[in-house]
């Protein structure tokens, strides 16, 4: 049953994409011909009005059909055609796909953290030998309830702050068969690489957690404050890590399709609401700023596109355009495969493939 959350995870992010072009396009007074969840095959689709509402066959994607994308379409009415609108006009709708991808993230951050996330709960599992924690006498089953009077309801609050002092003096309140504990601790310093492949100087306590949850929650402001916040870091380190897969710092490996998106939603989904919605959040983050990335094709591609006529004052031309479109889809064909395969190969599929290839041998 889980993969039916991963499912509708993927087509909740498509939505939102789309629902930005088509918003922003209608409030701007340009025709929506379509609004397709999907591509391929129609499976349904109603035209209550003037646009018409589908649900495609293959649920990777979705458009939004405006009333003269091209010059090269014929309409009767050139008022609302998409071509004939002013540059900022197109700029903005294209745009507002991308952006209503990393807005809606903030939401569902900010809902996550009302509800709740379950998450490692801030109680030692193990002590390494003749680490820092061993020497100021921790001990398994310890809970870190403070930090140098800050109050520490999960594991990574924790590691958070502590890593934030190599080298220095930090005041441990620690609850202990129903009794609290203050400990003075010098995190050692120690250069570790993070997920993007830099090195950073921490502290470390040398414990591991013990695999207990907590599911803490959050008031309206502090939610707030941490959707935010936790978007921007969540952005930030998305495009950085775009930049260190280019440079090869990051193992490639690590791309995964939608087969990796529906596995993780699912087990997400699985965790509580909470979860799943953050993992949602970032993986809209990821979608957003992956279109806009300068590919043609993609809405990065048009507004490159755009860029280049507003310093030109005319647009490229349609010729150019097509063959850039090429290379462009030449790209995501080779990024789509890729990252298939890396799904197949991370969920064994390929494997399953080679021993029934064996097998017919």
């Amino acid at each position: 049953m889980s993969w039916i959350y991963g499912i509708l995870g993927l087509i909740l992010m498509v939505l939102i994409h789309e629902f930005g072009h088509f918003i922003v396009a209608r409030l701007l007074g340009v025709g929506v011909e379509r609004f397709s969840i999907g591509f391929g095959p129609v499976l349904f689709k109603v035209k209550p009005k003037k646009t018409e509402y589908a649900l495609s066959l293959i649920l990777l994607g979705g458009y939004v059909k405006l009333k003269g994308e091209s010059e090269d379409e014929k309409v009767d009415d050139e008022s609302d055609a998409f071509y004939a609108q002013p540059l900022w006009k197109r700029f903005l709708i294209v745009l507002a796909g991308p952006v209503f991808n990393i807005a809606s993230a903030v939401i569902f951050m900010i809902i996550a953290y009302q509800i709740g996330i379950t998450t490692l709960a801030p109680k030692v599992g193990k002590v390494l030998p003749n680490s820092e924690a061993a020497k100021i006498g921790i001990q398994k089953g310890d809970v870190i309830v403070a930090i140098n009077n800050v109050p520490i309801k999960t594991w990574e609050e924790m590691s958070k702050i502590v890593k934030a002092h190599p080298n220095q003096e930090i005041v441990l309140k620690i609850k202990r068969d129903g009794r609290i504990i203050t400990l003075k601790a010098v995190p050692q310093g120690k250069k570790i690489k993070d997920i993007l492949g830099y090195e950073r100087y921490v502290g470390l306590l040398g414990i591991l957690p013990s695999g207990d949850e907590v599911k803490v929650r959050y008031g309206p402001i502090k939610s707030i404050k941490m959707g935010i916040e936790r978007t921007v870091y969540i952005t930030k380190v998305t495009i950085v890590g775009i930049v260190r897969l280019i440079e090869r710092a990051i193992p490639s490996s690590n791309i995964g399709g939608p087969i990796m998106i529906v596995d993780v939603a699912g087990k997400a989904a699985q965790a509580g609401i909470g979860a799943f919605l953050i993992f949602i959040a970032i993986i809209s983050i990821n979608l957003g700023l992956l279109n806009l990335l300068p590919i043609p094709v993609l809405d990065g591609g048009h507004l490159l596109f755009y860029t280049v006529e507003a310093i030109r004052g005319k647009p490229v031309s349609r010729r150019a355009q097509e063959n850039f479109q090429k290379i462009g889809i030449a790209i995501l064909l080779a990024l789509m495969i890729f990252a298939f395969f890396n799904d197949f190969r991370r969920y064994g599929v390929t494997k399953y493939v080679e021993k029934r290839v064996e097998h017919i041998k």
